[in-house]
């Protein structure tokens, strides 16, 4: 786009427009995507200018970008720059860049907020505790920073925190040689009396921060110990109740539901929060008298979102091995290891409210006492809660693996044979056992961790026979002679929360059964999330194609799509086709948008037009606002102006409603995928 700004054979008014988006929406600072001059913004910064200038130039920008990597690319990674890859790269350029900004101004809003309910104890007692003075001088600092008032040496982040171009490479968003990537924060503060020391923040990737960022872990950096205290939850969890899960242990296993009570013997209900930014609380610096580190040792169970980009089905003797790109992972943290097997109880004590927490290896006096302590101050008794991350991972899978206790076994030792053959670390690769309720049977997942995938398993399947004979090693000579496993063979500090699962001689059994040899079958189409549209239903990808491209020339930006809002268990749940939040409306919970006359909830059939209405009901008695748009109106310029001044009207956009009401150019803008 800067070429094109100073190509002479673009028109002046083109080149002027052009410069005017790329200065408005890529500033030097991130400071105006926060603040209107000095200003907290009290609407979301729009990228419809730069939406549009993509869209109206995509053709030349994909050319552009294909000819790039057609320079000296590796042709075995080719699958990752074919044309339809790179134009997705262009068309979601604005929407990625929307979401990092989206995470600093919840960052923003987070402090905001935190020093308002300060400043009330401030009015209310006259003075602040030592804790919360500690906080309301930390969120001074955060707000600064992002304002760009603060001077970045104070910091140890290793980039300068208001620059745009360094935060973008800091949150993942451009590569950051260098620089700790990951857009899950912990925010580390050092005690003042420590000198020499400075304030820093530890980036990590989601999967990561699932099991490093909770409370009762130990987190050792730049010399000191850190524990995880408190939670900066998702503005949107605040406004949405919590997932809920069914969580087995007998079979490592979760599943979404809205019951309140276990539907399976010994299964627990556990609702969960997503990962998110924290504090850390310095405990004490690392002393050179502790020769092991502590970590703490969680349950991870997970599931799969029936997603993938494809892959490639293998003949393992009788075992089917899946390889996939790109597979949609739900990740849940359940609790601690230790806990979970001589409790039964699952989840961290932490408070929906304020995001407190307290570890759940602590004192049952001390536990009590953080309950007792919320109760007064928040207004309700914290539960326990999970933690649940969304990733997308390449994975190399036992399809239909016999049970739990084979699936650890053989995929640890194939991980262990692994790191002997190929350049690659125990951590490079991840091993997830998925269960099912009810059901023995399981599904192995060697996954990897590193965004974009590392290649990893396509090296592990051109040089199997080498790695299954390296793993038959370590499983049938094991020094210790250990009659299941032991630190000798398959155990390790890291996979202590399925010690009990790894067996030598069940693994030693499996790889000699299926031998040393995998065969391609057949390649594995890409999956799509699974759908049941109404037998009644128009076609749906038009319509909703048709209105993704109105609201998002419109200036709304993609909302929230596919989320359940639980109405209780007479209606069960709803899935509204997009949901808008105002960030600053602490009442109404958000914006209810329905296409009707495709979605498998309204389909305009009498039988259940009164469950619509009823639905529609409860949302609003739960302060949801509902917009529902017909189908047919969509080519009606008229009825869509009405309904997406309402959509603005409620999301406290005044402005923007009359404008869209009355300059209706957003209408007839070219949706690019009817130019194709």
């Amino acid at each position: 786009l800067h070429r094109f700004a100073r190509d002479s054979q673009t028109p002046e008014t083109d080149r002027r427009r052009i410069r005017e988006v790329l200065t408005t929406t890529l500033p030097p600072t991130v400071k105006p995507y926060l603040f209107d001059r000095d200003v907290v913004r009290r609407e979301p910064f729009d990228f419809g200018g730069l939406r549009r200038l993509i869209r109206k130039y995509s053709s030349h920008l994909e050319d552009s970008v294909r000819s790039v990597f057609a320079q000296g690319w590796p042709e075995a990674d080719g699958d990752v720059v074919t044309p339809e890859a790179l134009r997705n790269h262009v068309e979601d350029f604005a929407d990625q860049l929307e979401l990092v900004v989206k995470r600093l101004r919840r960052r923003l809003r987070w402090a905001m907020d935190q020093i308002k309910r300060l400043n009330g104890l401030r009015e209310l007692h006259g003075t602040l505790n030592g804790e919360d003075e500690a906080l309301f001088k930390r969120c001074g600092r955060l707000v600064a920073k992002l304002k760009g008032s603060e001077s970045s040496k104070k910091h140890a982040e290793g980039h300068d925190s208001s620059i745009t171009f360094s935060v973008l490479a800091a949150e993942g968003f451009l590569p950051g040689y260098g620089l700790a990537s990951g857009y899950v924060v912990a925010w580390a503060e050092i005690p003042f009396w420590l000198e020499g020391s400075m304030d820093f923040a530890l980036p990590r990737a989601p999967a990561t921060a699932l099991r490093e960022y909770v409370p009762g872990n130990l987190i050792y950096a730049n010399g000191h110990r850190f524990t995880a205290r408190r939670f900066h939850r998702d503005f949107r969890d605040k406004h949405t109740e919590m997932p809920v899960y069914e969580v087995s242990a007998e079979h490592q296993a979760v599943k979404a539901t809205t019951a309140e009570v276990s539907s399976s013997l010994g299964g627990k209900i556990l609702p969960a929060m997503a990962v998110c930014d924290v504090d850390l609380v310095h405990r004490d610096q690392i002393s050179d008298e502790e020769e092991l580190r502590f970590q703490l040792g969680v349950s991870v169970y997970g599931m799969d979102l029936g997603q993938h980009s494809g892959g490639a089905a293998y003949r393992w003797g009788a075992q089917s091995l899946h390889l996939r790109r790109g597979v949609r992972l739900r990740l849940v943290n359940v609790g601690v290891s230790e806990v979970i097997k001589h409790r039964n109880a699952f989840g961290y004590p932490v408070c929906a409210i304020c995001g407190q927490s307290v570890s759940p290896l602590s004192s049952k006096a001390q536990r009590d006492k953080f309950q007792e302590s919320h109760r007064k101050r928040c207004g309700r008794e914290p539960n326990s809660l999970g933690f649940y991350a969304d990733i997308a991972a390449d994975a190399l899978s036992l399809a239909d693996c016999a049970n739990a206790t084979k699936a650890y076994s053989v995929l640890e030792a194939l991980r262990i044979g692994a790191t002997q053959i190929l350049d690659m670390h125990m951590e490079d690769l991840q091993i997830l056992v998925i269960g099912e309720i009810g059901n023995e049977a399981v599904q192995g997942l060697l996954w990897d961790p590193m965004p974009g995938g590392s290649g990893l398993q396509e090296r592990l399947i051109e040089r199997f026979e080498e790695i299954v004979q390296a793993a038959r090693e370590v499983v049938d000579g094991c020094p210790g002679m250990c009659t299941s496993s032991c630190v000798d063979c398959l155990q390790s500090f890291r996979n202590s929360y399925y010690h009990a699962r790894l067996n030598r001689q069940v693994a030693l059994n499996a790889l000699e059964e299926w031998g040393h040899r995998v065969t391609l079958q057949h390649s594995i189409p890409p999956r799509e999330p699974p759908s049941s549209p109404s037998e009644h239903a128009v076609p749906v990808n038009l319509a909703e194609q048709r209105l993704r491209h109105l609201l998002l020339a419109a200036g709304f930006g993609e909302g929230v799509r596919g989320e359940q809002i639980r109405l209780g268990r007479a209606l069960g749940t709803t899935t509204p086709d997009v949901i808008y939040r105002d960030p600053d409306d602490d009442f109404c919970k958000g914006v209810c948008l329905y296409l009707d006359g495709m979605s498998q909830h309204i389909h305009g059939n009498p039988a259940t037009a009164e469950k619509d209405r009823l639905i529609r009901t409860w949302l609003r008695n739960l302060r949801y606002e509902v917009v529902e748009i017909p189908a047919n109106e969509l080519d009606d310029e008229g009825a869509m102006a009405g309904y997406f001044r309402r959509l603005a009207n409620y999301l406290g956009r005044n402005l923007q409603g009359r404008q869209l009401f009355h300059d209706r150019s957003w209408f007839s803008e070219l949706d690019p995928t009817e130019a194709r």
